[in-house]
Formats: structure tokens, C-alpha cells, sequence
């Protein structure tokens, strides 16, 4: 996995389709509570949007990877 957002040492969040996010938040750099779930359209497309819950700064999306085995 190569890593992304300046957080190589980092924990990653996998849902089950793959899909690999950095649960930091995007404005202030805090760790973030991400959600149970994610929204995949039919095409196997991420839905944008709102995906965790930042302490500081509410609801955030999470910086994408990319989909991994």
C-alpha cells in the first residue's frame, strides 16, 4: 500500500468492497471516527461525500487510497 497524506505510519480503515481510507480529517490532521459504512454506487464508484466524524471540525471526508485486496 503506498502511503498518502503524509501519515505513512498510520492506521488505514478497509471496508469490505476494498476501499482504503486514511481516518484523519482533511482540515485540522485529527484522527476521526469513521462510519460503520460507506456509499458505493452500481458502477463500484465511492459515493463523495461525509464518511467519518471529526471532534474539532464535525462531519469530514476521509482522504481515499484506493481499493485493495
Amino acid at each position: 500500500m503506498t502511503p498518502n497524506y503524509d501519515y505513512p505510519e498510520t492506521r488505514r480503515v478497509r471496508y469490505e468492497d476494498g476501499a482504503t481510507f486514511v481516518p484523519v480529517c482533511p482540515t485540522c490532521g485529527r484522527y476521526v471516527k469513521s462510519d460503520p459504512t460507506i456509499q458505493v454506487s452500481s458502477e463500484a464508484d465511492l459515493k463523495p461525500g461525509p464518511n467519518a466524524t471529526c471532534s474539532k471540525c464535525g462531519r469530514v471526508e476521509m482522504p481515499f487510497e484506493g481499493f485493495y485486496d
